[in-house]
């Protein structure tokens, strides 16, 4: 399978949600179960009832417009409503709900996570990765909201002095949004969903996961993609990493050619080790280059076709497991390395951590944690995350960190009431790293057993993919499906690999439990799942 390449829909978004213990208005947050409230009227169309929604009361919140979609090749009519649930005089949750007609309806809800810092709503399109192909078209009805602000930016900059929308991002949001989206689906069905399913990535991964340690009677099933397990860990790591690129007037910092430089002596050295040269480092338990080879003559910077000492202090924090200035919720003391393989892809260090100036740090996670460290752990806008000194502030990074985090690994509640997880991340996701979900995983089993674990959860790497991913299938969504309502527990499932179209089929690979990984069985065609097992060794 093909490293991911970009797309920009699946970047992290932006921030937010909130409700409260604090500041919140009052609403009880316990999701309904969708059977209060009239039937609708048998004689109107379903245009009629779309519109009818307009103005109509769905507590918690209400609808504030409502849309018809026509049928189009591929997808069902489809009643869009927004609304807005007022959780407090400080934090409105704005939302969607996509409703296919009738007759398309699978009676089945499912509520997508959000991305980034949230702060914008996603549409259903956004969960056609994880779903094989056009939600709508398979019949579902989508929930989605902006976790309680609204703001693009993703700069963290709600949560200063406003601790109901910090609630709301951290948690509060979505049993909200639950009970205001179940409240829409019986004022336009006259019905509650079968089933209802939670399905996120990034920040939506996070969200998922803790559907299932702090709500656990909500969902039927979830699905939790490359989840930001603590942004509190995610940004310690951050910050060590820019300091480290850019002290000393950017000694430390590579630039994309030096990026090359590394990942192109990385897969030399262990692409082949999963049976097959083909740009992806299945095997990465594996991969144990060493950067030192790249080591420039007595460790100065003398240009591209080298890394100086600095440069290689930078990549050796990005690829190892270090300790944490600050405590974090659930005994968590280190941060992961980063993902392995795709270190010059579109989603690799230039982007994801160092920037493209050795002058002006601008990376995807700088952006990130700058915003948390000033708004959130320091309150103070003036904060200068390169003079910042790490370990101070411990309390706040603690605080933030009982809010935010998802890496309490009693599920044991999900797994008595019968809920379903999927949990799976890319092993070259160079933002959140892989490291954190099967640290996550780990720490499950350790607390319910193996096998009690086997009965309600999977976990799965995909190789080569990058953060959020891009450029590839996989229907978590089916399967998850197929464990509810069947009984069938997945086992390998299938990835595929997309053209730049983002719909022609490319390749295809199994998608191993971890810790099994695909390797090439020596014959066959090299872009076909069939020609790969899944191996530990």
């Amino acid at each position: 399978m093909r490293q991911a390449t970009p797309l920009a829909r699946y970047l992290p978004l932006a921030l937010a949600a909130s409700l409260a213990a604090c500041g919140g208005s009052g609403h009880d947050n316990t999701p309904s179960n969708g059977n209060d409230g009239p039937e609708p009227p048998a004689s109107m169309t379903f245009a009629q009832r779309c519109a009818q929604l307009a103005g109509k009361d769905v507590a918690p919140g209400s609808i504030t417009s409502t849309e018809v979609l026509e049928a189009t090749s591929g997808q069902p009519q489809t009643c869009v409503a927004m609304g807005e649930i007022v959780s407090s005089p400080t934090s409105t949750i704005q939302f969607r709900a996509d409703l296919p007609e009738d007759a398309s309806w699978n009676t089945k809800l499912v509520q997508m996570g959000g991305g980034g810092y949230n702060g914008v709503i996603r549409p259903p399109e956004m969960i056609d990765g994880l779903a094989g192909g056009n939600i709508r078209a398979l019949g579902y009805a989508v929930i989605s909201s902006d976790s309680g602000h609204q703001d693009p930016t993703g700069d963290f900059k709600f949560a200063l002095g406003n601790p109901s929308a910090l609630d709301n991002f951290a948690f509060n949001a979505h049993p909200q949004l639950l009970k205001a989206g179940l409240a829409t689906l019986q004022a336009l069905y006259g019905a509650a969903p079968s089933r209802k399913y939670f399905v996120g990535i990034s920040t939506g991964g996070r969200e998922a996961l803790l559907q299932a340690q702090r709500f656990a009677d909500s969902y039927d099933g979830i699905v939790a993609g490359m989840p930001v397990v603590d942004y509190s860990i995610v940004n310690q790591k951050g910050i060590a990493i820019a300091q480290a690129a850019f002290a000393n007037g950017g000694a430390g910092w590579l630039n994309p050619a030096k990026v090359k430089l590394f990942d192109s002596a990385q897969l030399a050295a262990c692409d082949a080790q999963d049976g097959l040269a083909d740009g992806v480092i299945a095997n990465t338990a594996a991969c144990q280059f060493d950067a030192q080879a790249l080591r420039c003559p007595g460790g100065a910077d003398s240009g591209d076709t080298c890394l100086s000492d600095p440069q290689l202090a930078t990549v050796e924090l990005m690829r190892t497991r270090t300790s944490l200035p600050a405590p974090v919720a659930n005994g968590i003391a280190t941060a992961a390395p980063l993902g392995v393989g795709g270190e010059a892809s579109a989603l690799g260090w230039s982007v994801m951590q160092l920037g493209m100036s050795g002058t002006t740090p601008a990376s995807v996670e700088f952006n990130f944690a700058n915003g948390y460290l000033k708004y959130g752990v320091t309150s103070s806008p003036t904060t200068d995350l390169l003079s910042y000194v790490p370990g101070t502030y411990a309390q706040q990074w603690l605080a933030l960190s009982d809010k935010v985090n998802a890496t309490n690994p009693d599920l044991g509640a999900f797994a008595d009431k019968g809920g379903k997880l999927i949990l799976f991340h890319g092993t070259s996701d160079h933002l959140v790293p892989p490291a954190y979900s099967s640290d996550y995983y780990a720490s499950v089993v350790d607390r319910l057993g193996q096998a009690r674990t086997d009965s309600f959860m999977r976990f799965h790497m995909l190789a080569g993919v990058g953060h959020t991913g891009s450029g590839y299938l996989f229907n978590a969504l089916a399967a998850l499906d197929g464990w509810v309502e069947k009984g069938q527990a997945p086992q390998t499932l299938i990835s595929a690999s997309l053209a730049a179209d983002n719909k022609t089929i490319v390749s295809s690979r199994p998608v191993c439990r971890n810790p099994a990984w695909a390797r090439y069985n020596g014959s066959g065609d090299v872009n076909s799942a069939a020609s790969f097992v899944c191996a530990t060794s």
